[in-house]
């Protein structure tokens, strides 16, 4: 053995550049993948266990933990991941082709590795867009039952796809998924407001719903305008089950409230069934809220004609109909019976909206309510002036008037206004007034013969019919009234006149 030369060592073989290795090219493009493919092929079955496990482990994670909702943190994670297992696989790749020409051997130069390394990276991506692509898939079966106005089986389908497909790494598909579930949820709600019967919080929902850009179910049987036709009866009923005689404002507020409701329906909803049924929905809304009309009473009736009376009824023309023949009747039958019963004011509103409204209903029968109407206002006058005391009132026939009504010849020989107030058959009444006579003076004593006649005072003569009279007189703001009643006998006149005594 030459001398020098015991023991050395073997000279080592020379260092290869990263991208001049074969091997190293190829296994670092099978590491791309991110299954540890290039350590397969170099038999490093360590590191092919362990880059199979962190794959695997970064994929749960990132399916469980939210990679679509958090891409930024997901995908850097996993694009390093797979950039440095590739990067090793170059060092790897390059460590076996000098130890291949170490040993005397040449590193192999196969084309297959290559192109399972890009079949390994196809693959990969085709997964992932699988998975997306299946997401997306069942997000339409999703809308699907949504459309159908399933909406159990819709969320649970968004569930899914919001919990089992992260790895499609589309927060688009994520949201989707999220704005269905809200959309739904608006969705049940309305459908559980309508079977409690709390319809206006049901169409306020269902507005909602509607506005909301996932939504998917459409009307188109009708269910809403059913709804409206439901909250519109519910509002009727509810108004007549809270009077009592009086029309309040919250009643005329829902019984109108019911009548707008109606109107809508064939506007917003033309051709449902609900909107056939306006018609008769609009004429039971105005038998239940004029019942009292049925029942005779009049007044009360009025007033519910009244809530009615200024509404559109061009749907339900059988309505307007109605309303033209029952209100003058009702104010004429309410204007006698108050009449009767001594209100001379509500009655005088009843005749007011005769004569401004209806002048030619029953004109003969008005014109006689509005005589009894004033002379029930008299009467009321005459008991207002009663009030502080009276005296008796005696008339006596002084000759002959002839013809065949009475005459009254009532003087008025004071200085003050004398008032004579009558009421009698079928109405009659007047209130007049005679006034004081500037040169009379208080008697000292009763006068005699025809003196009181004489002195040039205020005369008033009234012709009437045969019959009783209520009758009042009364010196204004000098002596109590005088009050009685008086048969008063055709053909005689009733003379008398009215003086003071200091």
């Amino acid at each position: 053995m030459p001398p020098g030369q015991f023991g050395a060592p073997p000279p080592r073989p020379p260092r290869m550049g990263l991208f001049a290795s074969p091997t190293a090219l190829r296994a670092a493009l099978l590491n791309l993948s991110g299954v540890g493919a290039g350590y397969l092929y170099l038999r490093q079955w360590i590191f092919f266990g362990v880059a199979l496990v962190v794959t695997i482990g970064l994929l749960v994670g990132a399916a469980l933990h939210g990679a679509a909702d958090h891409l930024l943190i997901w995908v850097p994670v996993l694009l390093v991941w797979f950039l440095a297992a590739g990067v090793h696989g170059l060092f790897a790749g390059r460590s076996h082709d000098e130890r291949a020409t170490a040993a005397g051997g040449e590193p192999a130069r196969r084309l297959a590795p290559v192109l399972t390394a890009v079949g390994l990276v196809v693959a990969v991506v085709a997964a992932l867009a699988g998975v997306w692509q299946a997401g997306e898939w069942r997000l339409r079966v999703a809308d699907a039952a949504h459309a159908r106005g399933d909406c159990d089986g819709a969320v649970s389908i968004y569930e899914q796809v919001e919990g089992g497909f992260q790895l499609s790494m589309s927060p688009s598909l994520m949201d989707r998924a999220r704005s269905g579930v809200e959309a739904c949820g608006i969705l049940t709600r309305a459908q559980g407001q309508v079977s409690s019967e709390d319809y206006d919080q049901a169409l306020d929902t269902y507005n909602s719903y509607f506005a909301h850009p996932a939504s998917r179910w459409e009307d188109t049987d009708g269910e809403v305008a059913d709804i409206h036709l439901s909250h519109a009866a519910s509002l009727a009923n509810a108004a007549a089950e809270a009077y009592t005689g009086e029309i309040t404002d919250e009643i005329r507020n829902d019984f109108q409230r019911a009548h707008e409701i109606y109107s809508v329906i064939p506007v917003d909803y033309e051709g449902t069934e609900a909107a056939g049924r306006v018609p008769d929905a609009m004429v039971d809304l105005y038998e239940l809220g004029t019942s009292d009309y049925a029942e005779e009473l009049w007044c009360d009736a009025f007033d519910q004609i009244g809530v009615f009376a200024d509404l559109d009824w061009s749907l339900a023309p059988a309505v307007a109909e109605r309303i033209d023949a029952e209100a003058p009747e009702a104010a004429r039958q309410c204007g006698w019976a108050e009449v009767d019963g001594g209100d001379a004011d509500r009655a005088e509103e009843m005749t007011d909206f005769l004569a401004a409204e209806y002048p030619d209903h029953e004109a003969d029968d008005v014109e006689d309510l509005v005589r009894h109407v004033g002379a029930a206002q008299v009467e009321a006058e005459m008991d207002l002036l009663r009030a502080g005391g009276e005296s008796t009132l005696e008339v006596q026939s002084t000759g002959s008037a002839g013809g065949g009504q009475a005459v009254l010849n009532f003087t008025n020989d004071s200085a003050y206004d004398m008032r004579l107030l009558y009421v009698g058959p079928d109405g009659v009444h007047d209130d007049i007034t005679a006034a004081g006579c500037e040169d009379c003076e208080d008697y000292s004593s009763p006068p005699s013969g025809n003196s009181c006649f004489d002195r040039g005072g205020e005369a008033v003569r009234v012709e009437l019919e045969p019959g009783e009279y209520r009758v009042l007189l009364v010196l204004v703001g000098k002596t109590r009234p005088m009050h009685g009643t008086v048969n008063l006998s055709g053909g005689n006149e009733y003379q008398s006149c009215f003086y003071l005594v200091e």
